[in-house]
């Protein structure tokens, strides 16, 4: 079987420790407990516990489960927004978060940022709620925390929720600068898919209770209403991802023992040297050119070539790196995430040296 090593940007490769963790979660048999038991509720309350310390979340700030970031935007929009919402588009996901507001009638606007950071002295800020990127998967741009801080300052008035999919907890910011905020498992935290964590503050419950009682519909089983009420107990409304939510726990225990600082160190180090590495080589480029903006966890090159030449020659090293987002055949994206060594990226990067 060949040791691969993924540098795809989710999927990605697995954090280090998620296979003992697998081993001794089965061996207890913790896929088969009860979402009702008290076991269960340990788990789950040692996990939220763990990502609050992770992300030092203040008082009045909750931790909920659902499938995917993707059900979070759902939720979001259901329990949050009522007639219309503000987004701030760099990329394929933060327009696919606009185009679902326009699937439920919401009267939404964007503003388009093309390889800029975001302008917000453009941006109206009378919205309901204002949904901005901590790092855009599809285009590897990143926002930092001082720009998350002027959004804040700016729109006190709003909801404003981040998209941290693919940059926490690699990518530092202070949960008081927005209200809600959301990731999936299988792309920094390396773990397999199928697990979406959302996290949001009290003006965010304040908001939900002033929909329900305007008898607007804010979801079934997994309104805001329904996980909250649940999550005070440690459970949640069905049975959950219960094998994800324990490995999410473990993981999340390694990376407090490891020192969260140490992994934002380190991720710095490595996307340093992914980024000269591209700069040096006479076939790529480096897609995004402002240093201020440019992702440390999903790095992208433009290829003069086809993009295909240099995620074949890598595979044929076991080195998978990831294709541009959608058909893009000019590009490259390689993941720099937490379970990727500083070893495995210099191997990657004296490789594609070499191409």
């Amino acid at each position: 079987m060949k040791n691969n090593i993924f540098f795809t940007p989710g999927p990605s490769q697995l954090y280090f420790t998620v296979y003992d963790h697998v081993k001794k979660a089965f061996l207890d048999q913790i896929p088969s407990i009860s979402h009702r038991s008290v076991q269960f509720q340990k788990i789950y309350q040692n996990c939220i516990l763990n990502i609050k310390e992770i992300f030092d979340l203040p008082v009045g700030y909750h931790v909920v489960f659902a499938s995917s970031a993707n059900e979070i935007w759902e939720r979001i929009i259901q329990n949050l927004i009522y007639k219309e919402s503000t987004h701030l588009i760099n990329g394929a996901f933060s327009q696919t978060f606009y185009d679902f507001t326009k699937m439920y009638n919401i009267k939404s606007k964007k503003y388009l940022y093309n390889k800029e950071p975001y302008d917000i002295e453009i941006v109206d800020n009378n919205c309901q709620l204002l949904a901005i990127s901590l790092n855009e998967t599809s285009t590897g741009i990143m926002c930092d925390s001082d720009k998350i801080k002027a959004i804040r300052n700016k729109f006190k008035n709003s909801l404003i929720a981040l998209d941290c999919v693919s940059g926490s907890p690699c990518i530092p910011f202070n949960p008081n600068d927005v209200d809600t905020f959301y990731f999936s498992v299988q792309k920094c935290f390396g773990l397999p898919s199928g697990l979406g964590v959302w996290i949001y503050n009290d003006k965010c419950i304040e908001t939900n209770q002033k929909k329900i009682e305007l008898n607007e519909i804010t979801g079934s089983y997994h309104s805001l209403e329904k996980l909250h009420k649940m999550n005070i107990k440690f459970q949640t409304p069905e049975t959950p991802n219960i094998l994800g939510i324990y490995l999410l726990m473990k993981v999340t225990e390694d990376m407090i023992r490891n020192g969260i600082d140490n992994l934002r160190r380190d991720t710095n180090y490595k996307s340093t040297l992914i980024y000269d590495t591209i700069r040096k080589n006479e076939k790529l480029n480096c897609s995004i050119t402002n240093k201020k903006i440019q992702s440390k966890t999903v790095i992208v090159a433009d290829t003069i070539n086809d993009s295909q030449i240099f995620i074949d020659k890598l595979k044929s090293k076991n080195l998978i790196i990831g294709k541009g987002y959608g058909n893009n055949d000019s590009q490259i994206r390689i993941a720099n995430f937490p379970t990727h060594s500083k070893e495995s990226i210099e191997l990657l990067c004296d490789e594609i040296n070499k191409i």
